[in-house]
């Protein structure tokens, strides 16, 4: 393959999918610079790879799985990890929602979080980043059906935590959004 038609391969690829990427890394990271190192590498990755000869089959399940294990080696140690994800939690905001909004989908997303189990975080995070059930098993080395069932565990712990705090469905939405899908929390000055 000449060059030229790989870079322009990895920059129709950082084009279709640099956003989720980043989003994906942001939620796992808690770290905005941080995410946007791992965005780079993996793609940096893709391009030693591909230039190297190397066929990846499935594209979007290999940066995924690369930017995973990139992050994975970056982060301290997984105590540490929840620690700092469950206190920055606390800090998520949405610039517009009224505060008492906001303080009650953080206080929704923290206690969704501390139900969770670490493995059933990271696949609902996979999930909700829009991976199908295959390429999370793939990422996190499970089959299929194991995917499917820690998934039907983390449905049912954020069922009891909504029972427990008497939360709607679209309250409950809007704080697995939050937890998943809210970006990178700013780290504090």
């Amino acid at each position: 393959m000449h060059r030229a038609q790989l870079e322009a391969e990895v920059v129709a690829l950082y084009h279709g999918h640099a956003s989720e990427l980043l989003r994906f890394a942001a939620c796992l990271a808690r770290n905005e610079d941080l995410a946007r190192d791992a965005v780079q590498e993996t793609f940096l990755r893709y391009f030693a790879e591909r230039l190297c000869g190397r066929i990846i089959e499935h594209p979007r399940a290999w940066l995924y799985q690369v930017q995973r294990n990139y992050l994975l080696n970056r982060l301290n140690s997984a105590a540490a990890t929840r620690e700092t994800a469950e206190e920055e939690l606390s800090r998520m905001t949405d610039p517009e929602d009224d505060p008492e909004s906001r303080m009650q989908r953080t206080e929704m997303a923290v206690a969704i979080a501390r139900t969770l189990s670490a493995r059933e975080r990271e696949c609902l995070g996979f999930r909700t980043g829009g991976l199908a059930y295959r390429e999370i098993a793939d990422l996190m080395g499970l089959r299929p059906g194991t995917v499917g069932a820690l998934l039907a565990r983390a449905h049912q712990k954020i069922r009891s935590a909504a029972e427990a705090s008497r939360a709607g469905d679209l309250e409950v939405a809007a704080a697995v959004r939050h937890l998943f899908q809210g970006g990178a929390p700013r780290p504090a000055p």
